[in-house]
């Protein structure tokens, strides 16, 4: 019971820090301390002024500090079993709460540097919900599991863990917006400069895409609560579930009465307040509806078993498709902007696959090429995977909308959608899944041209064909050799709905359509006579492999030495059009 009350000190003390922390940044009290850790040399300066709300917030900072190492001291002494896997969460929250003050002596020593401010915002909120965490799982019903009420249906956990994921990356947006000076870039509302987004410099985009991401995380919040108020198995549940919307409401209100009020501090401050709220009302939810669950402490081996969920390999082939438009587009583009789409587009297919896994986790031990994947193996919790996962996406989204321009985001943003929406599902009930899941696939190059040009013309629905097109022989190939695989998890591939000619006509036709594609860039001024060549060659080859598909001793090693060619072939491809332009 002490661990417990002590917990829930720290975290109403932590609440508070945050909602001081906002007041000197809205007071403009920031560097009213211009050294640290001191203030003007010593512990204890003159109070007032913008020194006193600077400085208060460095005494609650420190204060918060002290009940984090007592709390982690308590949870180690404490005797009960039930508390001891709270032990490495009270030492992660010491780090964090020290990682937090360093952030804000650099933001000070530094003067303000919007990265730095920004990821202190971020540090802030984690540990916030570290200590959340704590005051939960060590509350007594906890401890005592035997007594805690049922458990509610996974759903509603997972559907409240992506709202939570959610508001948290927008909190984040939201400090950006704050550091860097974005918060009053569109003094009109809900429109901003007269648009939904702007032609107009990335500070004012930033509080563009704050407002159009406030829409789609208000919309995950409902959406959780209407899943929690239908399905929670406990009463206190459905109390959140009726809060949570109503302080979606209120934060979206307080938002543009920010900017009508040309930053009035109690409205500000409100908007924190509210905000940390929602977020704390979410977590309550996760971990509400899975009383008797406790996660384990993150394993180093995590680290590996994540980025094996985004699938390396397929992502740096698409980054390689990608910079590959990004070079061949006419005009120009800063180097700044063509990393942060580049790497934006990284992680939205690294999210992209890792969400796939999670919904596919029940068919991939079915598999023997997935079955080894890490939730098949339960090396990684499902929740764990969709987390990262929405994670992933929450991140590349700005990255991208920022970095490139509205249409590329646009594109992005079906990209994602479509892939695990509309593709995935679909894989279960129609063979006709390959080529809807071949539009997403081929979008990566034609968002690389977007990201120059602007807009779609000739050049770039080219590459989007080709990269379309080369799905098909590609994707057809494995399901040829991994027909058995494909059968014991009852997805729909067209060598098991169709003949096997019929599926060797198919791979034929789309290479060949593959092949016209690929020569049509030089035609269209995208590349010159030496890529055309090498276009020729490897497509002839292509073909003279697709159709030996029909010989009679064909099989399984044909099937698999065409898909090997396929990745060897696209490689080459791309590699020919940055040669060709760069020495053209």
């Amino acid at each position: 019971m002490l661990v417990y009350r002590f917990a829930v000190a720290t975290a109403v003390a932590t609440y508070l820090l945050i909602l001081i922390g906002g007041l000197v940044h809205g007071t403009g009290s920031s560097l009213a301390c211009p050294d640290w850790p001191t203030c003007y040399g010593t512990l204890m300066p003159k109070m007032e002024g913008g020194v006193l709300v600077e400085h208060s917030h460095r005494i609650a900072a420190g204060t918060v500090l002290v009940l984090t190492l007592v709390l982690a001291g308590l949870l180690t002494r404490s005797r009960q079993p039930a508390l001891r896997p709270l032990r490495p969460f009270g030492w992660l929250a010491v780090a964090l709460v020290i990682a937090q003050a360093l952030l804000g002596g650099i933001t000070v020593l530094l003067r303000l540097p919007t990265p730095i401010s920004t990821a202190h915002t971020a540090t802030s909120l984690l540990f916030f919900l570290t200590v959340l965490y704590i005051a939960v799982r060590a509350r007594p019903a906890a401890v005592a599991p035997a007594i805690a009420p049922a458990a509610s249906p996974p759903v509603v956990a997972r559907f409240a863990l992506v709202a939570a994921v959610g508001v948290y990356f927008q909190m984040v947006l939201g400090g950006l917006v704050r550091h860097s000076g974005a918060a009053l870039a569109c003094t009109d509302v809900p429109l901003c400069r007269g648009s939904l987004w702007p032609d107009a410099h990335p500070t004012v985009l930033v509080q563009a895409l704050h407002r159009l991401n406030a829409v789609a995380v208000a919309l995950l919040v409902i959406a959780s609560a209407v899943v929690t108020f239908r399905r929670a198995a406990r009463p206190s549940l459905r109390v959140l579930a009726a809060v949570a919307p109503i302080l979606v409401g209120v934060q979206i209100w307080l938002g543009l009465r920010s900017v009508q009020t040309f930053l009035d501090l109690a409205t500000v401050e409100s908007h924190l307040a509210v905000a940390t709220a929602l977020l704390g009302v979410l977590t309550l939810t996760v971990l509400g509806a899975r009383p008797q669950a406790l996660p384990i402490f993150p394993r180093p081996s995590w680290i590996r078993d994540l980025v094996e969920l985004a699938k390396p390999r397929i992502t740096g082939m698409v980054v390689i498709t990608f910079a590959g438009a990004l070079c061949l587009a006419p005009g120009r583009i800063a180097r700044w902007r063509a990393i942060m789409t580049l790497i934006g587009t990284a992680l939205l297919v690294g999210a992209s696959n890792t969400l796939n896994m999670y919904l596919e986790r029940d068919v991939d031990p079915l598999m023997q090429r997935t079955r080894e994947r890490p939730l098949p193996r339960a090396s990684l919790s499902p929740e764990t995977a969709l987390s990262f996962g929405v994670s992933l996406a929450c991140v590349a989204v700005p990255l991208v909308f920022l970095g490139s321009n509205f249409l590329t985001g646009i594109l992005g943003l079906f990209a994602l959608g479509s892939y695990i929406a509309i593709y995935t599902p679909l894989k279960r009930r129609s063979a006709i899944a390959l080529f809807v899941g071949a539009v997403p696939g081929a979008l990566p190059p034609l968002m690389g041209w977007t990201a120059v040009t602007g807009r779609l013309d000739a050049g770039g629905l080219a590459l989007f064909a080709i990269l379309f097109l080369w799905q098909i022989p590609h994707f057809l190939a494995i399901a040829i050799y991994r027909a058995a695989d494909y059968a014991r998890a009852g997805f729909k591939v067209l060598p098991l709905t169709i003949s096997a000619r019929a599926t060797r006509v198919t791979i034929v036709t789309f290479s060949a359509a593959l092949v016209l594609a690929s020569v049509l860039l030089e035609p269209l001024r995208v590349a010159g006579l030496p890529y055309l060549v090498c276009a020729a060659l490897l497509g002839a080859v292509f073909i003279g492999w697709a159709v030996a598909g029909f010989r009679r001793a064909a099989a399984g090693a044909w099937a698999r030495s065409l898909f090997l060619y396929s990745i060897v072939y696209l490689t080459l491809l791309f590699v020919a059009l940055v040669i060709d332009r760069t020495f053209a």
